[in-house]
């Protein structure tokens, strides 16, 4: 068992641990991880036919189950061929036994010389988090142990030259404290020479010192992306192995690993074997008509983020396709169009969505909270009033024998004030049978008296439907008005809820007479004129003498008034989703006047902005999970009555994750809290408050607790990205912008990185970039291997300009800088040029900022967050160049500043 022994100098002092004990074993172990993973795989493929000839009677769900047991079993070998572990620990259990554990991302196993990998996600896993000296109680067949964690060295397995080699390792005992050693291969090899004479044996002294320091060394970042961190610490992990069933927000600094642990929490309960009994359960009824394994969601505040994000997937051996991971702004108008039935599309649909419309108050995009509730009770309360109202229009038009039904509605609507609507849909769900006996019976008489007119008109005109065809696609949708009454004339609601159900022009027009013909007959019968604009009064207008006789239409109007009353109360818990975008508009028209919530009107009443299609949403998926908790839904989800629930359920995913949290609106967080499926409703979302760049972001907890009572914040404050210099600048920094000091982060105690102080240009006019380039090759002289960097402009006409300078004054040392957007990228060594707005969540061992003047003129209000946001991507070098002077702002941070490096 591996113990730190000293190696003595020649003159004698204890300067330097002896590792080469641990490096010879770990190498090994990799390498018979390795031989063990490519029998297996070698073996898997021999076998893959062997089931084939199988009986033809067995189950084909079994058959499938099996080969995705077997595709999950091959990927975890073929995963510990390339990464055979990330960790090694030496534990100790209760009888004080010590012993070696090694710990893979995915895959546990036995090796033939009797080394144990774990799984990471698995109870022992757990153990590879803790600091050492902590202890940790796990479940072992089903045995409660414990143990004690002594050592811990932190693995990056790599190949080279047909050998294994770890890199960027660091090691923690008890004793010794913590190491950084930079290749294991490099110190056997330094171990292993045979030096010839004393100059020698000093030179191998010293580089073995410059392989092995006390210490957190830094690790220059050498390429883009979101950093790999294997192994999580003990704070982090308590976040990521919370119970299926959690919602959660992780707080806390730059720099942090939140994103790390969102995506290690979500592979982690993709895998049912790591699930204990309870989640199983959950995700099985979480995920009925989607495989578990794809049953989830991310989404980002960009399509840059999003690329990154991906990638650190499938270090975690998690397969996201763009289905999975998503930016908010393009689900939204997705969901809207081609599900919900909002927005308006070839086959159905309302609305226009128009990004920029800016109709709504700078108080209301700040906090929408009151503006939504108030649109949630005009909702309840238009819902009470259509029942109110079909009672008493029930009760006017009553045929003979139905007395019973229509005293037992009266006797309802007088009752809503006060009841749930879940009571009510309760109550109506026991009366539906004998609604629908009587409605039945009028409607015989009805549909006759109007398909007698029908055929009248046809037989006088055999071209008039084909005519009336023509007329209807002339109308125009945007100027109709809403006749709320005729919604209730016929069962056309019945089927209404399923968007784009096709006909043809003449089986249209036909529709759209016999509505019409209905919305007349009852405001005959009711002695009121029609609304003038609408749908159905264009076509009595365009129909003239082909009119039926007052006669008829008194006969008929009686009988729809009395089934439209009725109608209201069959099936009625449908609208409270299928109404909200009717009374969204509803809502808006009424309070046009409120400068509360409107500045002004929009150029449409049929046009809405993003955040008001976010209420839209986010009203209708919480209307559906509260039907989908009643019994009488559940049960019958699959019938055609509850086609729009099932409809708007078919969005929930069983685990919904959210990355830079605080860039969205309440509303927008809201909505995907609201996909997560019952009965899990897990929900897990990271931020910093400090780093809002959006003014419609949320801005506090109370915000939080309004999306969910359930969310609980967690905060974490351990940076592992920057130096300790850059860390107190953006302190002070943090402190100038009167952000929330308490999440300020702090470096790991045993961390070497200092660092340097920040670079400031002054007076640089239009000419920034060849000052950029001369601490670009500064940056690369002083670290050999070139680092990541990125410059960050103010707009997005300025990128391309500026890669272009920037690669003239590099050209003379082989780099250059290329204009990057969401699409584009760059490679390798190439210095990558951003908007200011796309940096969000990204890393860089340097970054440049151009214009930090014009910054503050263009954006005042969130200049400081941008300055904050974009100095905290940076880990070791920071640079600020100005047009003119340093923003007034910011003179209490002169002193940090210093000329170059």
């Amino acid at each position: 068992m591996f113990r730190i022994n000293r190696i003595e100098t020649t003159g004698g002092s204890m300067n330097q641990p002896d590792f080469s004990v641990l490096a010879s074993e770990v190498l090994d172990t990799f390498a018979e991880a390795e031989t063990l993973a490519r029998n297996k795989l070698d073996f898997s493929t021999d076998h893959a036919g062997g089931l084939a000839g199988g009986n033809t009677f067995t189950s084909q769900e079994a058959f499938r189950s099996l080969d995705e047991s077997s595709r999950k079993a091959r990927e975890g070998w073929a995963a510990l061929a390339r990464e055979p572990a990330i960790s090694r620990l030496l534990i100790e259990d209760q009888s004080g036994s010590r012993s070696v554990l090694y710990i893979a991302r995915k895959t546990g196993t036995m090796l033939p010389s009797g080394a144990r990998i774990a799984n990471y996600d698995t109870g022992l896993g757990r153990l590879a988090e803790l600091d050492v000296g902590d202890e940790e109680t796990v479940s072992l067949a089903g045995a409660a142990q414990t143990f004690s964690l002594v050592e811990k060295t932190t693995l990056h397995p790599r190949m080279l030259d047909a050998a294994w080699d770890s890199t960027g390792n660091l090691h923690l005992d008890l004793e010794g404290g913590a190491f950084s050693i930079r290749s294991l291969r490099e110190l056997l090899q330094s171990f292993g020479s045979d030096a010839g004479d004393d100059l020698d044996r000093l030179l191998e002294q010293a580089a073995l010192a410059d392989g092995v320091k006390a210490g957190i060394s830094h690790q220059v970042r050498v390429a883009m992306g979101l950093r790999d961190q294997p192994i999580l610490d003990k704070f982090q992990g308590e976040i990521f192995r919370r119970p299926l069933d959690s919602q959660l927000i992780i707080l806390g600094p730059p720099g942090t690993g939140k994103t790390t642990t969102l995506i290690k929490r979500l592979g982690q309960k993709l895998d049912q074997d790591t699930l204990d009994d309870r989640e199983r359960r959950i995700a099985v009824n979480s995920s009925v008509a989607i495989s578990h394994e794809i049953n989830w969601m991310m989404f980002t505040p960009s399509e840059l983020l999003k690329h990154y994000l991906k990638e650190a997937f499938n270090r975690e051996q998690v397969p996201a396709t763009d289905a999975r991971i998503q930016t908010w702004e393009s689900y939204r108008a997705s969901i809207a169009r081609n599900t919900l039935g909002i927005l308006r599309s070839a086959n159905g649909g309302r609305y226009t969505l128009r990004p920029n419309q800016d109709h709504l108050s700078e108080r209301l995009v700040e906090d929408p909270r009151e503006w939504f509730e108030a649109f949630r009770a005009f909702h309840n309360q238009r819902l009470r009033k259509q029942l109110e109202d079909g009672a008493d229009m029930a009760a006017g038009a009553a045929p003979e024998g139905a007395d019973t039904v229509v005293v037992d509605l009266m006797e309802l609507a007088t009752s809503l004030s006060g009841r749930s609507w879940m009571d009510v849909y309760r109550d109506l769900e026991a009366r539906d049978a004998a609604i629908r006996a009587v409605l039945d019976e009028s409607r015989v008489v009805a549909d006759s008296l109007l398909k007698g007119e029908r055929n009248r008109l046809y037989n006088n005109d055999r071209e008039v439907f084909t005519k009336l065809a023509q007329f209807l696609a002339g109308l125009q949708q945007e100027d109709e008005q809403d006749d709320d009454d005729a919604e209730f004339d016929d069962d056309e609601q019945e089927t209404s809820d399923q968007p784009g159900l096709p006909s043809t022009n003449m089986q249209a027009a036909v529709k759209a007479y016999l509505a019409a013909i209905r919305a007349l007959s009852r405001s005959r019968y009711q002695k009121r004129a029609m609304k003038k604009d609408t749908r159905a009064a264009r076509i009595v207008a365009w129909l003239g003498q082909s009119l039926p006789d007052d006669t008829v239409l008194v006969e008929i109007g009686q009988r729809i008034s009395f089934q439209n009353g009725l109608r209201r109360f069959v099936n009625a818990f449908r609208r409270y989703i299928s109404d909200v975008p009717s009374s969204y508009r509803a809502f808006r028209k009424e309070h046009a006047d409120d400068n509360r919530y409107y500045w002004e009107a929009p150029a449409s009443a049929l046009q809405l902005s993003p955040m008001e299609l976010d209420a839209v949403i986010l009203m209708m998926l919480r209307n559906c999970r509260a039907l989908l908790e009643q019994s009488f839904v559940a049960r019958n989800v699959d019938s055609q009555r509850c086609e729009v629930i099932k409809r708007v359920s078919s969005l929930f995913r069983t685990q919904i994750m959210v990355d830079e949290a605080t860039d969205f609106s309440a509303l927008e967080l809201a909505c995907m809290e609201g996909l997560a499926a019952l009965p899990g409703k897990s929900f897990f979302a990271c931020g910093d408050f400090n780093q809002r760049v959006t003014t419609s972001g949320i801005r506090s907890v109370e915000q939080l607790a309004w999306v969910s009572e359930a969310i609980q914040p967690a905060a974490i404050n351990l940076v592992y990205r920057q130096s300790r210099t850059l860390n107190a600048f953006a302190g002070e920094l943090l402190g100038l912008m009167g952000g929330d000091m308490a999440a300020h982060g702090e470096l790991p105690s045993d961390s070497t990185h200092d660092g340097v102080c920040p670079a400031l240009l002054e007076r640089a006019g239009s000419d920034s970039a060849s000052w950029i380039a001369e601490r670009i090759m500064e940056v690369e002289r002083t670290v050999k291997d070139m680092p990541t960097v990125a410059v960050l402009v103010n707009r997005a006409e300025d990128v391309e300009a500026m890669a272009e300078e920037l690669t003239r004054h590099l050209e003379s040392v082989n780099l250059r800088a290329v204009a990057c957007d969401e699409r584009s990228l760059g490679e390798g060594t190439d210095v990558r040029v951003f908007e200011i707005r796309h940096i969000k969540g990204l890393e860089f061992e340097a970054v440049f900022f151009v214009g930090v003047d014009q910054l503050a003129e263009l954006k005042p209000d969130l200049f400081d967050r941008y300055l904050y946001v974009g100095a905290t991507r940076a880990a070791t070098y920071l640079g600020i160049a100005c047009a003119d002077r340093l923003p007034s702002r910011l003179e209490g941070l002169r002193s940090t500043f210093c000329n170059h490096w």
